[in-house]
């Protein structure tokens, strides 16, 4: 809940197919159900760290409307299957960029009552290199933020 006496209304969660956004959209779809919630799923492409014209691919690739698409596709039909499955009204969302900018600008556009991400558990050079898109949504989100473990503990 965003305030005392207000519902939850849309829950805004990161994809990635990786096993912590697995994590992260059956946490929120269980938190959909029992809030009657929308789940705006979210999955990021993220702009490559390296140059790639060294490897004689043409940049256009990169931003094909049909890769896109394949994209959204598998995002819908695969990775948002338990939300389908549970009956959770839900929205899906790609967008190209950093994915924890883009998952608080998306908050804050929609007006979300909370952010979920799942979290890879980087840790150190490697998260300092990859970056943490948990780190950065904790800090810069409008809304309260849930970060699941790839795997729960026994707890």
């Amino acid at each position: 809940m965003s305030e005392a006496g207000t519902t939850m209304r849309r829950i805004v969660v990161g994809i990635d197919g990786s096993a912590g956004s697995a994590a992260a959209l059956h946490w929120a779809t269980r938190l959909a159900l029992a809030a009657d919630a929308e789940v705006f799923a979210v999955h990021v492409i993220e702009p490559p760290r390296y140059d790639i014209r060294s490897l004689g691919l043409p940049h256009t690739v990169l931003n094909e409307a049909n890769w896109r698409e394949t994209i959204r596709t598998e995002l819908e039909a695969t990775w948002c299957r338990p939300l389908v499955e549970a009956g959770v009204r839900h929205r899906v969302q790609v967008e190209e960029g950093r994915a924890g900018p883009c998952l608080a600008a998306i908050a804050r556009s929609e007006n979300a009552d909370m952010i979920v991400t799942g979290r890879r558990g980087l840790t150190g050079m490697a998260e300092m290199v990859q970056g943490s898109v948990s780190y950065y949504v904790t800090h810069h989100a409008p809304c309260p933020v849930a970060v699941m473990p790839a795997e729960p503990s026994a707890a």
